[in-house]
């Protein structure tokens, strides 16, 4: 759900380091997959290659003892520690698996990079892992169209990571627990239309000033488009926008009854709520990661809970930082291992989405058989057709690089994050389809 390809990211610099939580919610494109920043114009995917029958039959970086991949993530730079959660999120669930034996009888380390917020030093990085390592896991940057140079080149190195880059999304060799495509899953905006009703005539969005933002809500509009949905009040805001006040009195005489922000960071939600509260404006609010991210923080920065009472929360991940820890044990491995591997760490999305590589990497690395190699790791990949780290995530199908298209549904009650549905079954609504601007795309099998 998510990019194309226009100018600098660099120019986007300045919105990443003022609010960098719009990555945070923002790529998390309304309700499941994950939306990717504009491509650089310094640096475009080259064609992927044909590997050897060498190249497939690599064992680098495996010993008889040990696997080694590597991340490649922006961990210093404008926002300190800005995408350290990728990492950190390999690490716990490499730690999880080593602690019962590794993977037939090897355990499993991932060396970090930093990419330091520059495209050049991601592909030097990449290239790194693919002389010295068995591949990439659980890698996050706003460069990755840099590194993707790289896996093309060297079509037989396995990169298992959220990418960001439609060109490193379209890899043979590249697979994600969340693949990309610009659009929304229909279900969350099927479930407002039929609690709503006439409401969905009269929703105001909001859409950060940015080409990715902007690119994200032209695959939202054309999927609620397809519902019936109407938009009297759309508006580019700035993403390090705090005072929304004049958009609040516009949407208020525009009539509007439901808001939404695209690529929106929870403070710049946060100021919007304050804002409807101080106008006397209670429109349905609705989100997708943002204002989960940081729950506390959110609701203070608001006002306080009555502000951000009822606002849903439509999304596709699990209520990962421990509400659904009942419904989904996975919930509590996650948030285990997390504080075992990672002291002082608060798991956060890039955390999870490092964790799911992770999950999908090791999967395939066990079905390749006690004699790994790049080859036979890409082969096992390529079978894995319906993926959710355990119900931590919406169900995808990394072979065929479908997003998902299942989501859940909470809200905030009283100060606290509620699962509204499913409370059943797997967790997940999946009676809709995926609604791509390239038109609906096949389900994922949950």
């Amino acid at each position: 759900m998510q990019m194309h390809s226009t100018g600098s990211r660099i120019r986007r610099a300045g919105a990443v380091v003022a609010s960098i939580a719009m990555v945070a919610g923002g790529l998390v494109v309304t309700s499941a997959g994950v939306a990717g920043a504009a491509s650089s114009s310094g640096s475009s995917c080259a064609a992927a290659q044909t590997p050897t029958s060498s190249e497939l039959n690599s064992t680098t970086g495996i010993t008889k003892n040990s696997v080694t991949v590597g991340n490649v993530s922006i961990i210093s730079g404008p926002v300190p520690g800005l995408f350290q959660g990728a990492p950190n999120g390999v690490k716990a669930y490499f730690d999880y698996i080593n602690s019962q034996g590794g993977v037939n009888g090897r355990k499993l380390y991932v060396k970090s990079f930093d990419d330091a917020f520059s495209g050049t030093q991601n592909q030097s990085e990449s290239t790194q892992i693919g002389n010295t390592m068995f591949g990439a896991v659980g890698s996050f940057s706003l460069f990755d169209n840099y590194g993707c140079n790289v896996f093309a080149n060297n079509p037989a190195i396995p990169d298992v990571s959220v990418t960001l880059d439609p060109g490193t999304n379209a890899l043979p060799n590249v697979f994600s627990p969340e693949p990309l495509e610009q659009g929304a899953p229909l279900t969350g905006y099927k479930f407002l239309k039929n609690k709503y009703g006439s409401a969905i005539k009269h929703v105001g969005n909001l859409v950060s000033n940015t080409e990715t933002a902007i690119a994200n809500w032209q695959g939202q509009e054309h999927a609620m488009q397809s519902l019936g949905y109407a938009f009297p009040y759309v508006q580019l805001v700035s993403p390090v926008q705090t005072d929304f006040t004049s958009n609040v009195i516009a949407m208020k005489n525009a009539g509007i009854k439901m808001v939404y922000m695209t690529d929106g960071s929870w403070q710049a939600y946060a100021a919007l709520a304050k804002a409807m509260a101080l106008q006397n404006f209670h429109p349905i609010l609705f989100s997708a990661g943002p204002i989960y991210s940081q729950p506390s923080q959110f609701i203070k920065t608001a006002g306080g809970a009555q502000n951000v009472n009822g606002a849903w929360l439509i999304q596709g991940q699990s209520l990962y930082l421990g509400q659904d820890a009942s419904k989904i044990p996975a919930v509590k491995t996650f948030n285990k291992w997390m504080a075992k591997a990672n002291p002082g760490y608060s798991p956060d999305l890039f955390s999870l989405f490092g964790w799911a590589s992770a999950q999908l990497f090791v999967q395939a690395l066990k079905a390749a058989g006690p004699n790994p190699t790049r080859g036979k790791v890409l082969a096992q990949l390529k079978q894995v057709t319906s993926f959710s780290a355990s119900n931590l995530l919406a169900p995808a199908n990394p072979a065929k690089k479908l997003a998902p298209n299942c989501i859940m549904f909470a809200q905030i009650i009283n100060g606290q994050y509620k699962r509204v549905a499913p409370t059943s079954g797997s967790g997940w609504d999946c009676s809709g389809v995926y609604y791509s601007v390239n038109g609906p795309q096949p389900k994922v099998n949950p």
